[in-house]
């Protein structure tokens, strides 16, 4: 789902206590004494709250108690700085389909908050401190870079069935690398700003997967940062949330052979470019 032109279903410490609730209260336009609005409680709720350990993969939605109209944007961040993700209108869920993969965080503990801010200007946030596992590294003979040049003038079309989110897909020579954070994909050539959002050049997803000697399951992206169309990472192969696909591997010598369990993976593109032989980086 990145730079695809997909419609809005889709498209890319501290000891604290566990549970921490803010209120912070922004001044309110000037509004009558006797107006329900202006007595009115401004607060959000989290589905992290009350949660100290999180697992791999858990949903992440945000609930302002003021009514859709009234909300302007909910805003995700972690461990403080940057916003991670941010939506304007509801269902007010991390990475659109919701959900937070911590693979990509350090083990410890974190800061996971929601900061909703209303049309007024009031804004509320909630805070939940939980801990992170290491994530897990994957087998010794898949870790690493591996790669295979594809013709892809056969790939599933734009806006198909096998490709709904129009994945651009250049020919040319894809990458794909196995570590504890992602199954990361990079596509060919370089990303350059805006000529690769028409041509798929130098993309990159990380998608989030797990994987046993011989199996590999992949479900939808890692999203670590908001989406944006200036960055090469941080996209997804169909949606955000998958979907989901197993998948045989065989290493033998310097090759990797990835077959989809049951022929084929629901989502098309995916499938096309991962399916067959990759050859180890830097193996001559």
């Amino acid at each position: 789902m990145r730079r695809r032109l997909v419609p809005l279903i889709s498209h890319r410490g501290m000891l604290l206590p566990l549970a921490i609730g803010v209120l912070a209260l922004a001044p309110a336009k000037a509004s009558n004494a006797g107006e329900p609005e202006a007595q009115a409680q401004f607060a959000v709720k989290s589905s992290l709250d009350g949660k100290s350990v999180l697992p791999h993969r858990i949903a992440w939605v945000a609930y302002p108690s003021l009514p859709r109209t009234k909300v302007a944007r909910v805003e995700f961040l972690i461990d403080g700085g940057q916003v991670r993700w941010a939506q304007g209108s509801p269902p007010y869920r991390y990475a659109r389909d919701g959900y937070l993969v911590t693979s990509w965080l350090s083990p410890g503990r974190h800061r996971f908050q929601v900061r909703a801010t209303a049309g007024d200007g009031r804004v509320a946030t909630k805070t939940v401190v939980a801990v992170v596992a290491a994530a897990p590294p994957p087998p010794a003979a898949l870790a690493g870079t591996w790669q295979r040049t594809i013709d892809t003038s056969d790939a599933p079309k734009p806006g198909s069935k096998g490709n709904p989110t129009s994945t651009l897909t250049p020919s040319g020579l894809y990458r794909i690398t196995f570590e504890k954070r992602w199954l990361n994909s990079r596509f060919p050539g370089k990303f350059v700003y805006p000529q690769s959002n028409k041509t798929g050049n130098g993309f990159t997803d990380q998608a989030d997967y797990t994987a046993t000697p011989t199996l590999l399951h992949v479900r939808g992206a890692v999203i670590f940062r908001k989406y944006s169309d200036k960055v090469s990472g941080g996209g997804s192969w169909c949606y955000f949330g998958g979907p989901a696909a197993s998948y045989r591997w065989r290493v033998t010598e310097t090759t990797l052979t990835l077959a989809p369990v049951g022929g084929s993976d629901p989502c098309g593109i995916r499938g096309f470019i991962w399916t067959g032989e990759w050859t180890r980086a830097g193996s001559g």
